[in-house]
């Protein structure tokens, strides 16, 4: 199998009716979000850098932009709306995961004033919360997180699309944008409230197909 880097819009990709998982709740039991698709792809930004990030053995953060690219800034994107009956696609909820050094997967989220990072096990792993039912599975390829690990709303970004480019707003606090520092990554609020003319709010992405 080989991958071949494309660009796609969610915007124009077919949604599936079925819902991949459908009792994902968060630590205030308000929302319940439904999963999707998960796609492959590479995070950039605006200046064509690679966004990349890992938890090494001893529990150091790497979140950081490079010139290059390789096989392990692959990024798992995988798109959430809300199953609720007032909601709208009209917002694409996103969690962005990466595989770790350690043959983990990375979960970059929102912390209380800065990014920060998250193990989530594999999806055929035993899920962290006992009561959370697990359908059965008969083989595990380690491909895709298990998303039955998530409880928290900081763990969320809105991906809106401005042109080509693409804007991640935090989906706890919205008042907080994904922010490119120098060659790493922040949270920022927008001096002028709307992140349009600053372009360290903008990314990237680009797609990885199945050939």
């Amino acid at each position: 199998m080989l991958l071949r880097s494309g660009r796609r819009t969610l915007r124009n990709m077919p949604v599936k009716r079925k819902c991949l998982m459908r009792n994902v709740k968060t630590a205030s039991r308000k929302s319940v979000f439904c999963l999707r698709e998960t796609l492959k792809c590479y995070i950039l930004t605006e200046d064509s850098k690679t966004v990349h990030f890992d938890i090494d053995e001893d529990g150091h953060y790497e979140i950081s932009t490079k010139d290059s690219q390789s096989h392990e800034d692959i990024a798992w994107l995988s798109v959430f709306t809300r199953n609720e009956p007032a909601a709208t696609d009209s917002k694409n909820l996103v969690i962005l995961t990466q595989r770790s050094k350690l043959n983990e997967f990375v979960l970059l989220c929102k912390g209380k004033k800065q990014l920060c990072l998250k193990v989530l096990k594999a999806s055929c792993s035993e899920p962290d919360f006992p009561f959370v039912e697990r359908p059965c599975v008969k083989a595990c390829s380690h491909e895709a997180p298990d998303f039955k690990q998530l409880s928290e709303d900081n763990l969320f970004f809105i991906m809106h699309y401005q042109g080509d480019s693409v804007q991640f707003q935090c989906y706890e606090d919205k008042s907080y944008y994904l922010y490119v520092n120098d060659d790493s990554l922040d949270i920022r609020k927008p001096e002028n409230k709307e992140p349009n003319e600053d372009k360290n709010f903008y990314f990237r992405v680009s797609y990885l197909q199945e050939k």
